[in-house]
């Protein structure tokens, strides 16, 4: 760890600087200019006014580091110069601890701590007598100027504290980094999934857009064939009859062509509607009139409130549209019984029900997305390529209004409301 590394050096510097100092001040020298003048057997030493060593002689020497006293004093007669140094048994810290904050400012820490002097593991002094909550971070000092079994130990409390401190800006990065690269996975995996959405839907349109425009074509294409090879007699009803099927497959290829360029122009800001005053009871009749006709074996019902009023100031051919496109969607997808309920005050309701329901709420919220269709597999029993309903919600934004769909009770229910002015 870099702080306790840091410490450690600080400790270690200001011990061999304290006993560099030391040994500067605490030491003497002696020049003997005489050799025959030197008396071996007594020699004293003095220094600012007192005596710093009494007497050397062969009974203070000790006896274990020189064999023979007697041959070690004579090695004297040969010594010109003499330096003396002399060691404390105890530490002061005031120096120490100046030498330390001098250590510490450098490495730009503040903190407050307490130094102990240790002999054979145990506490000789302390730099402070005071209570003192050390906490649990302790560096003991490594310099060679340190006796056997002596050292100095460094406490101070509060290290999380002064590491948070002194890593905040790298702290504060390293999460900046995190978050933008936890970001940038979120928005990788999001554009994957946008993507891989935008593929099966591009499929599939491709898909259904064939098999829409297939049958018409083959439809066409059978119709010609006959009338070419098959009609030799120059049936005119038949040949009538093969070109009026011609005719209802082109005018289908239109319809949905137009739906698609409907579809495109729905984005552009210059389309304006062109409103007008509609009887809304004939408008609707109308339009439920051509779906009966195509959808024989499923109730239809029309029901428009007592209060509602007999005009509303809409855009008849696209509303119109969208009811169209509702009623489909339900004659498709829904039961047997389809009500559509119309509600004209302050807004123009049309509201279109079917039973049993058959979206679930995850296929609801995306229901009005363009080009989206219910998944079905690989079957194709229902045509259409997933303009409608998105063509319901754009008609009824342009109109100033909403489009939803409500999942209750079994029952799909698809709501578009506009504003009547």
């Amino acid at each position: 760890m870099e702080f306790k590394s840091d410490i450690q050096k600080a400790l270690d510097v200001a011990i061999d600087n304290y006993f560099i100092d030391f040994a500067k001040d605490n030491s003497v020298s002696l020049r003997v200019n005489n050799a025959g003048d030197f008396n071996s057997e007594k020699i004293t030493i003095k220094g600012q006014n007192r005596q710093i060593i009494d007497k050397i002689n062969g009974d203070s020497l000790s006896s274990a580091s020189i064999p023979k006293a007697s041959d070690s004093l004579k090695m004297l007669n040969n010594i010109r110069d003499i330096y003396i140094s002399i060691n404390e048994d105890s530490i002061n810290f005031t120096k120490l601890k100046g030498l330390l904050n001098s250590e510490l400012d450098r490495k730009n820490y503040d903190i407050s701590y307490k130094l102990n002097h240790l002999k054979n593991d145990s506490i000789y002094a302390s730099s402070r007598t005071e209570n003192f909550t050390s906490g649990d971070f302790t560096v003991q000092g490594k310099s060679t100027y340190l006796k056997s079994r002596e050292s100095i130990e460094l406490l101070f409390p509060n290290a999380i504290i002064i590491i948070l401190k002194k890593s905040l800006f790298s702290i504060v990065i390293s999460l900046l980094l995190m978050v933008c690269i936890l970001f940038a996975l979120f928005y990788m995996q999001w554009v994957i999934k946008q993507q891989k959405q935008l593929s099966e839907i591009k499929d599939d349109l491709i898909s259904n857009i064939t098999h829409e425009f297939k049958t018409p074509i083959s439809t066409i294409g059978a119709a010609l064939e006959s009338i070419r090879y098959f009609n030799t007699n120059n049936d005119i009803e038949k040949t009538n009859r093969y070109l009026d099927y011609s005719d209802q497959q082109l005018k289908k290829l239109e319809t949905m062509v137009d739906q698609l360029m409907d579809t495109a122009l729905l984005k552009t800001e210059n389309w304006i509607l062109e409103k007008r005053q509609v009887n809304i009871h004939n408008w609707a009749a109308e339009i439920i009139d051509n779906y009966k006709m195509n959808a024989q074996k499923k109730a239809i019902l029309l029901n428009i409130s007592k209060d509602s009023k007999s005009e509303a100031y809409i855009e008849p051919f696209h509303l119109g549209n969208c009811l169209g496109a509702l009623i489909d969607n339900a004659v498709k997808y829904g039961g047997d019984k389809i009500e559509i309920l119309i509600d004209n005050g302050e807004s123009l309701t049309l509201q279109v029900i079917d039973e049993p329901g058959h979206l679930t709420k995850n296929q609801s919220e995306k229901i009005f997305d363009k080009f989206y269709r219910v998944p079905q597999g690989n079957l194709h029993n229902v045509k259409g390529y997933g303009v409608g309903l998105y063509y319901v919600k754009k008609i009824a934004e342009k109109h100033g209004g909403t489009a939803e769909v409500i999942l209750k009770n079994n029952s799909t229910s698809f709501i578009i409301s506009v504003p009547n002015e």
